[in-house]
């Protein structure tokens, strides 16, 4: 019980920071709103989203796509802060001295990974209601899409966090890899189910697919597949996993063969 409030109250201090980071910096996180937005009308701009309703056999394509896009919004903003925290920190110094911590690196990066999410969900949350007046599909379908999004991006954000932990890996390594996660991030809209439907299996090792296409579905009425849920599962413990093993071997290494302070 005392470790669950130790961690509990882990999780409070890195929201607060965080939040107060925001407020302090409220221009950008209104600049980080905005960026959203735009991300989202290129969404829009390039989907066929009379095809999309076709194959779901729905009228709600906006809808469907908006599911997407949230998913790959919220699992990007875990996986670029990966990287993010660590470059800032090597930057600032204070990677070493967060070592000390009596909890792993990760999960204290894991920790602040989840308030960041709390933004932005917020900024999200904004953007689906205005896209929602702007649409055919009704505040009801909102949301259901909202909630059911939440819930299961929570598992696929596990995943993407053990991404973003390779990410960081080199970060810690080879130092500042901040352009490789807008590269990344990139090719993960284009070969994911952002604007498009699941067509090819191998599609199922990016964390948040399987999630996508569950919520599609349950969204359209169109049931629950449990074995894609099961696939879901296992991906994102398969990436978190990894992204764990690899982030602590380089943290290790780096203490042995590498210099924290030449960023």
């Amino acid at each position: 019980m005392k470790k669950i409030k130790q961690l509990w109250m882990l999780f409070i201090v890195q929201l607060e920071s965080v939040i107060k980071l925001n407020i302090r910096y409220l221009n950008s996180t209104v600049s980080q709103m905005f960026l959203y937005a735009g991300a989202f009308l290129i969404v829009l701009f390039v989907t066929d989203t009379s095809k999309m309703a076709r194959y779901y056999n729905s009228k709600a394509g906006v809808l469907v796509a908006m599911i997407g896009y949230l998913f790959w919004s919220i699992g990007i903003s875990s996986f670029q802060s990966c990287s993010n925290a660590v470059e800032i920190d090597e930057r600032e110094g204070t990677l070493e001295s967060e070592m000390q911590s009596a909890y792993p690196l990760w999960l204290i990066y894991l920790f602040q990974i989840l308030g960041e999410n709390i933004i932005v969900w917020l900024e999200l949350l904004v953007i689906s209601i205005v896209t929602c007046f702007l649409s055919h599909f009704t505040f009801n379908d909102l949301i259901s899409s909202l909630l059911l999004t939440f819930v299961f991006s929570q598992i696929s954000n596990l995943g993407m966090f053990g991404m973003g932990m390779f990410l960081a890996s080199g970060s810690i390594r080879f130092k500042k890899m901040g352009q490789w996660s807008v590269i990344i991030s990139s090719l993960l809209m284009m070969f994911s189910n952002v604007f498009s439907p699941a067509f090819l299996g191998i599609q199922e090792i990016i964390p948040y697919v399987c999630g996508v296409e569950l919520v599609r579905n349950i969204v359209l009425g169109q049931g629950f597949v449990m074995h894609q849920f099961l696939i879901f599962l296992l991906v994102n413990a398969a990436w978190l996993i990894a992204g764990i093993i690899v982030f602590s071997y380089s943290i290790k290494y780096e203490r042995k063969n590498g210099s924290f302070d030449a960023f």
